[in-house]
């Protein structure tokens, strides 16, 4: 896994974490035939994350936000770190997410399936292989961010 800076003048990995599957973390000989050192024990994606996030902060790094997929935004523990370090974000969650707006509890995708075309703005991450990609993003209210 690795930790990327991006600004607009550029960007760069600033650090990296060594993703071992639990299958592979309990196999000690499929581990020694692949050289993974004997401290690297298994720990999920968004622990790695969160102490990379965590390294950045403590090295003086100033960062605005953080974005990550899926498998990371349904992780409280990560979505926390973030709120303690004080660092915006956007994460994604899966669609049946739990989410707690002035409307109550209901998955992700039954509140985005409520909001009105003018929630939502197009807007470009720039250009890819295939051309400018395109994502439509709307701002939703959570009533209590560290259960979102």
């Amino acid at each position: 896994m690795f930790a990327t800076y991006a600004t607009e003048a550029g960007h760069t990995l600033i650090d990296r974490e060594l993703y071992l599957p639990r299958c592979w973390a309990d196999e000690p000989d499929r581990r020694q035939a692949a050289g993974v050192p004997a401290d690297v024990e298994f720990a999920t994606k968004p622990e790695l994350a969160t102490a990379m996030i965590t390294r950045a902060v403590v090295a003086g790094v100033s960062a605005g936000w953080v974005a990550a997929d899926d498998v990371y935004g349904g992780n409280t523990i990560l979505r926390r770190e973030l709120e303690i370090q004080q660092l915006g974000y956007v994460l994604a969650v899966s669609c049946d997410h739990q989410v707690h707006t002035g409307a109550g509890t209901t998955r992700s995708d039954t509140t985005v399936v409520t909001l009105g075309q003018r929630a939502w703005q197009r807007v470009s991450a720039d250009a890819g292989a295939h051309g400018q990609r395109y994502y439509d993003w709307a701002l939703v209210e959570l009533d209590e961010p560290d259960a979102a």
